[in-house]
């Protein structure tokens, strides 16, 4: 996968390598056979917070959001609707453009701090969970969290199994 890397805030180079590879194993686990890109914005809390209020109304920080290009049909996911995907093709890029994640570097150390993982754990999942809702994947009902939550287990585990946190 493509990522342009917005960096408001810095991140090491080390962790941003194993969210690069988070991506990857993501669009493999999704089962998408054409090219896709994202742009990924590592910020501020206070510039997360902005968008969050701008965006949906809710005026504090967080710590991902997402903003995807491709529309899906109902109960489907972009590894069923390779048409959809190829509607947002860039010739430039020479891939399919599905849309922006921004993640808070503050709250990837706060996070990590709480759930007593490591930093790039962390960071790494923020990325995938931005990265399945741009897949189509949500959390709003219940039987949709379930879904989403194997799938971001599902792309965690091939990470471990292939020797990279």
């Amino acid at each position: 996968m493509i990522i342009e890397w917005i960096r408001d805030v810095p991140l090491p180079e080390n962790i941003q390598e194993k969210m690069q590879h988070a991506a990857d194993r993501t669009v493999l686990c999704e089962g998408i056979t054409v090219p896709c890109a994202v742009s990924v914005r590592l910020c501020s809390d206070e510039t997360i917070r902005v968008l969050n209020a701008a965006h949906r109304g809710i005026d504090r920080s967080t710590d991902v959001l997402s903003f995807p290009t491709v529309s899906y049909k109902a109960g489907k996911t972009a590894g069923m609707c390779e048409k959809a995907l190829l509607q947002e093709y860039d010739d430039e890029s020479g891939a399919c453009f599905l849309g922006d994640i921004v993640i808070s570097v503050p709250h990837i150390y706060a996070q990590a701090e709480e759930y007593g993982h490591p930093v790039e754990r962390e960071a790494t999942y923020l990325l995938i969970h931005g990265l399945c809702h741009l897949l189509g994947y949500d959390h709003i009902k219940e039987e949709d969290k379930r879904i989403m939550r194997a799938m971001e287990e599902k792309i965690l585990s091939r990470q471990l199994v292939s020797g990279q946190s």
